[in-house]
């Protein structure tokens, strides 16, 4: 269908985007854009300025079309979606089936990846401005409950042919004994990097809420934080991460990484999957849980190796423990309604990156990686793309016929 754009400024003199003088209508031009009803073709008002050496027609940003786009913008959001949750190759067979559009794959690639790098420099600002201001950079969308973030890592292959941890935090009210209303960050990073990622998805869900200033009646006090409660494998950046910008956040051992690590120690001191390993395994989790780390650090001390390398195992879990004693505190953080684990962080890995990301063949480069996570943490964390402009993706080289196509 063809539609000519009747705007009562059509005729009047517009300014240019690059020098801000106006210039007067060169002519009428056409344009064709596929919609999510269709192909539809319009005649707006095109201008150009000899000085800048541009056109431009205004009409196309009332339209939401970028100047050389051929995509609307609430195809955009469709295309988006579409490249967040399936492979792209797929996403046209269901476009077709489900609205009768016709769109290529690597539109359904350029599309969505541009989406997801927009968001992604998004995001990395907001993370150097909360590092900055100390406060959150968006409205404040506040989690019920308990605010709880979590934090783990996936492996995820990319062109190099090696496997890579993305990172994968859940941001979410702890109500009832569940995390609700999550939110979503992921990316290929180092902790230095990610952590201000998860610090400014924490803020936007309201961690960095001033809940009171107790000091004199006159004067400033001092800002107390709204309680946060952290839980990760004991990892150090994760502790600096709350000790530095959580106020009174509670540190805590997910209480399934503290396991692991005394199956590791049960392992060397009595043999791979012996029953003298389970049976030493079985007893110490039960006080780990009931007790804290206190008496699984009164037994490492007490162990004996039989070998260097089973000595180097020991002293590397003794300090484990021993460092992490305070966020082991189990039976406090029950008597407090505090979660003990992360499974939500362990389950969002899953849901959000493995599905997406480890289909079998999948070999992702960087930016392509990073623009569908950062774009489908966005989505899950019912966020919407609306307004965002997408930013250019080079054109992806031919695959192997072997390879699967991300």
């Amino acid at each position: 269908m063809h539609h000519a754009l009747t705007l009562p400024v059509a005729g009047l003199r517009q300014p240019c985007p690059g020098c801000g003088k106006r210039r007067s209508l060169l002519d009428w031009r056409l344009r064709h854009v596929v919609t999510i009803c269709g192909t539809v073709s319009c005649s707006r008002p095109y201008y150009y300025c000899r000085k800048c050496k541009q056109g431009w027609a205004p009409a196309d940003a009332s339209l939401g079309v970028e100047p050389y786009g051929r995509v609307s913008g609430g195809l955009r959001e469709w295309l988006a979606d579409l490249g967040a949750s399936t492979v792209f190759r797929d996403a046209p067979r269901l476009l077709r089936k489900l609205a009768g559009l016709e769109v290529a794959s690597e539109t359904v690639r350029q599309q969505s990846t541009g989406v997801g790098l927009s968001l992604e420099a998004g995001q990395q600002a907001a993370s150097a401005q909360v590092q900055r201001s100390g406060e959150a950079t968006e409205p404040v969308q506040r989690a019920p409950g308990l605010l709880v973030v979590e934090t783990d890592g996936v492996m995820v292959r990319f062109l190099d042919k090696q496997w890579h941890e993305v990172k994968v935090g859940v941001v979410g009210g702890y109500q009832g004994g569940k995390l609700r209303e999550q939110s979503y960050v992921a990316a290929r990073e180092t902790a230095e990097t990610f952590g201000p990622r998860l610090l400014a998805a924490a803020a936007r869900r309201g961690a960095l809420e001033v809940v009171a200033w107790p000091g004199p009646v006159t004067g400033k006090g001092l800002a107390v934080l709204r309680e946060v409660g952290v839980l990760g494998d004991g990892a150090v950046w994760i502790g600096n991460l709350a000790g530095e910008h959580l106020g009174d956040g509670v540190e805590i051992v997910d209480y399934c990484h503290g396991c692991e690590h005394l199956r590791t120690v049960a392992n060397t001191l009595y043999g791979k999957g012996s029953e003298a390993a389970a049976a030493w395994a079985t007893v110490h989790r039960g006080e780990l849980y009931e007790q804290g780390a206190d008496p699984v650090l009164a037994a490492l001390g007490k162990a004996t190796a039989a070998t260097e390398e089973a000595g180097e195992v020991l002293r590397r879990e003794r300090g484990y423990f021993r460092s992490n004693r305070e966020r082991m505190d189990y039976p406090r953080f029950r008597a407090l309604g505090l979660p003990l684990g992360s499974g939500a962080v362990e389950g969002s890995a899953k849901y959000v990156v493995q599905q997406r990301m480890k289909r079998p063949g999948m070999r992702w480069s960087a930016a392509g990686a990073q623009g569908a996570l950062t774009l489908r943490t966005h989505l899950l964390s019912g966020r919407s793309v609306a307004r965002v402009r997408p930013l250019l993706v080079p054109v992806e080289q031919p695959r192997p016929r072997k390879q699967a196509a991300a």
